[in-house]
Formats: C-alpha cells, sequence, structure tokens
C-alpha cells in the first residue's frame, strides 16, 4: 500500500489504550563524531504524548552521561496535537511544514528535570517520497504501519555556550497501531546515506535465545530498501543478512555488515565502522547499542547509523557470560 500525505497525521484508530503513533527523525556532525535524534510516540486513546531528544559523541554513551538527554516522561496530550504537529512541556516543539517533504523542530531545555541548558533549532527536508515497510513480520513492535524516509537535517544544536552547525543526511520513520512492547527478537536497524545510493534495513534472529551464540551470527533481514538511480528495490525475508562481523570485550559493536539482493536483482555489500556509541534503554524490555556509523558501498564513503538492539534478559545472561 503506497504512503500518502495522509499518513503523516493521525490515523483512524479502534479504542484501544495501547494504540501508537510514534515518529524519529536523526541529526548527526560527522567531523565530531556527534549523533542524535528527536523522538516522540503519542497514545492518543490514553491521552498522553511522550517525546524528547538526544545527542551524544564520544565523551558519554549513557544518558546521564552523554551531551543531552530528554525522553521518557509522559505529558499530558493537548487538544490541538496531531501527529507531526504539537508541544508539549517539556519544551519539544514539532511542526510539519509540507507533508511527507518538510518539519520543524524546536526544543528549549528549560530546568534541571528537562535538558536545561540545551536548545535545538532544525528543519528536516526530503527529496523522495517515504519507502513503505508495510507490516514486517517478527518485529509486532510496530503495529498496524510503517515508512522510512531519507532526507537532509539543517539548522543548529546549542550545548550550554557551545553552538553546533547541523547540516547533515537524515532517516526518518513513522509507525501507527497496537504497539506490542515485549517477545520481540534480537537484530539491527541500519542506514546510509549516501551521494550514489542509500539504504535502510532491518533484520532479526530467528534462533531462541537459549540457542543463540550472538558471535558469529548473521541475522535475517526482514524489511528494508535499496535506493539507487533514483529507484526503490525492496529488501525483504530471504534477500539478505546483517552480521555484526567484530564486538568489542564487553559486547558492543565494532563493525557490520550488511549482504542482500535487492527487489530488482541489485546486489548490495556494505561494510560499516562504528564511529560512537549510545547505550539505550529507552523502553524497560529493550537494550540497544545505537551508534554513527561510518559505510562503505558502492565505491563511496557514507554516514547513517546501526541499532543492536536486544531483549533485555537475553543481552543480560550474554553480558554476564564475557565477565
Amino acid at each position: 500500500m503506497a504512503v500518502s500525505t495522509s499518513d503523516d497525521y493521525f490515523h483512524k484508530r479502534p479504542d484501544h489504550p495501547y494504540w501508537n503513533e510514534s515518529g524519529w527523525f536523526s541529526f548527526m556532525q560527522e567531523e565530531r563524531d556527534l549523533s542524535g535524534w528527536i523522538y516522540f510516540y503519542h497514545r492518543p486513546s490514553i491521552g498522553y504524548t511522550v517525546g524528547g531528544i538526544c545527542a551524544w559523541d564520544n565523551t558519554g554513551s549513557e544518558n546521564y552521561d552523554c551531551l543531552c538527554y530528554d525522553w521518557g516522561e509522559p505529558y499530558p496530550m493537548k487538544p490541538d496535537t496531531n501527529m507531526f504537529d504539537f508541544e508539549i512541556d517539556n519544551g519539544l516543539k514539532v511542526n510539519i511544514i509540507e507533508p511527507l517533504k518538510s518539519y520543524k523542530f524546536g526544543y528549549h531545555g528549560a530546568n534541571a528535570y528537562t535538558a536545561g541548558g540545551c536548545e535545538l533549532d532544525l528543519t528536516f527536508t526530503a527529496p523522495m517520497l517515504p519507502h513503505d515497510a508495510g507490516m514486517p513480520g517478527g518485529l509486532d513492535e510496530w503495529g498496524k504501519g510503517h515508512y522510512d524516509q531519507s532526507g537532509r537535517m539543517k539548522g543548529t544544536l546549542q550545548l550550554g555556550k557551545e553552538r553546533i552547525e547541523i547540516d547533515c543526511v537524515s532517516q526518518r520513520d513513522h509507525s501507527w497501531g497496537v504497539r506490542k512492547l515485549n517477545g520481540n527478537p534480537r537484530g539491527q536497524m541500519i542506514w546510509a546515506i549516501g551521494e550514489k545510493s542509500s539504504f535502510h534495513a532491518l533484520a532479526v534472529s530467528r534462533l531462541p535465545m537459549d540457542k543463540d551464540p550472538v558471535i558469529g551470527t548473521a541475522e535475517d533481514v526482514i524489511i528494508g530498501y535499496y535506493l539507487k538511480d533514483g529507484l526503490y528495490g525492496d529488501i525483504t525475508l530471504g534477500s539478505g543478512t546483517i552480521k555484526v562481523v567484530e564486538r568489542d570485550p564487553t559486547g558492543r559493536p565494532v563493525r557490520y555488515l550488511l549482504e542482500c539482493t535487492d527487489s530488482l536483482g541489485r546486489k548490495l555489500e556494505a561494510e560499516g565502522r562504528i564511529k560512537n556509541m549510545l547505550n539505550w534503554q529507552g523502553y524497560s524490555w529493550l537494550m540497544t547499542y545505537w551508534s554513527l556509523v561510518e559505510w562503505t558501498f558502492d565505491g563511496q564513503t557514507a554516514y547513517g547509523e546501526g541499532q543492536d538492539y536486544w531483549p533485555l534478559q537475553q543481552s543480560r545472561r550474554f553480558m554476564q557470560s564475557l565477565r
């Protein structure tokens, strides 16, 4: 099903407390190995929004020591709230400029309970329509629908007295449906945007947790795309794998490898080297190693990200086994 402009607004929903509409946008400053995101979700049936920002580099990898972090607190949903048009009390403001094309973000950390001293003024613009991921098998948390879109983010990030100019490639997504936040497997989500071509891919482990060695495995891609010569090619189950080819002594990923063939018959091999790390546990059941990644593919070097995500209890057992 093609993505339409109506998908950038709240969808018709059942009266279900866990109906969820979420949006995520990335930003980076690759010269200083800095990553960041704006992430939010709405629960219209309950009447609250969770949203905020994060920024990190190599000086801190936890939410309590990274450059900036304000995410996780629910705020009352205001009557005029829509998917990409809202403001919440921690200082985050989101506005849609043109559906499926352009969005504006503001943030002002007002006090010690938000990210005081952190300010953000960014605009995302996309040159092409999103890629419709559909309802991927093996990852129930997305719900009913999901799409991904590459673009460019421009503006400024203020960290205390430091003003950082942002002009970078950016990825965004939007999901909607009843969200099931449990029972999802280990996997990876990776993406890169280059001058010649771009890709986005998500993979999951098919092994039971107690039979998953983690080291040496390659996870099956279940959804994704390869964008080249202005054409999207789908990457679907059975068409490729993502592998963490190297981990450090603590289990954190160091290098990624994507090998796949898209629906147009085009082969893609992309190798990624991690440039920073955020150990993110935004949801109680999920642990994610979230990184800026320098990718090599199609004769180019391009930037993007990698998320190596785990069910929390599996990550606990694996990390303990390395001690």
